[in-house]
């Protein structure tokens, strides 16, 4: 049997700029169990898990371009993630309203839009703050952080992955929440 290499990511988002479809192919061979794990990790159905991994694909061809993703494995877990959590809250909504359909136009009136530049701006600063938090992290707790809290990995696939004890895991999430914690504190955003 003869093995196929990998393509190099750069290889891959040139191929959506030429709106080539193995661009999605090529995806698919090298991501798709990434994709599957952080859509199953938020949506815990493996239909809609499946279904969730066609929609990342899609989105993908849809936004490349005009975007060009400096990591490209961190630009697929965003939209994995964010597509999940679409479909999550979308069946969530189904549950809880299932036979009620409204629409937002019915209530435009009563509705403001009171998202500012001011408010962007705090976004933005806040997104600067949590980056360079977690830049600083060391690999081992940065890892073990970013599993938990951006992949919705349970601690015991956590745990399988990094080979790092349960109660070092659990040690580690408690250390580093708290020092977030303090840091947003520090810069006024906890009271």
């Amino acid at each position: 049997m003869i093995q196929r290499t990998a393509i190099d990511d750069n290889d891959i988002v040139a191929m959506y700029f030429e709106r080539n479809e193995d661009a999605i192919r090529e995806t698919e061979s090298k991501y798709e169990p990434l994709i599957f794990s952080i859509c199953n990790n938020i949506l815990r159905q493996r239909q809609d898990s499946e279904e969730c991994v066609n929609t990342v694909y899609k989105k993908l061809w849809d936004s490349i371009p005009p975007e060009r993703p400096g990591n490209f494995k961190a630009f697929i877990a965003r939209i994995a993630r964010n597509a999940a959590t679409d479909l999550f809250r979308a069946n969530g909504r189904e549950k809880r309203n299932s036979g009620v359909v409204d629409s937002l136009d019915d209530y435009a009136d009563f509705l403001e839009d009171d998202y500012s530049v001011e408010d962007e701006v705090c976004v933005n600063e806040l997104a600067k703050l949590l980056n360079g938090f977690i830049k600083r992290l060391p690999e081992r707790e940065r890892a073990c952080f970013m599993k938990r809290y951006y992949f919705n990995c349970k601690v015991d696939e956590i745990v399988k992955q990094t080979h790092i004890p349960k109660r070092t895991v659990y040690a580690i999430l408690e250390k580093v929440k708290n020092e977030l914690k303090d840091e947003l504190s520090k810069e006024g955003y906890l009271c």
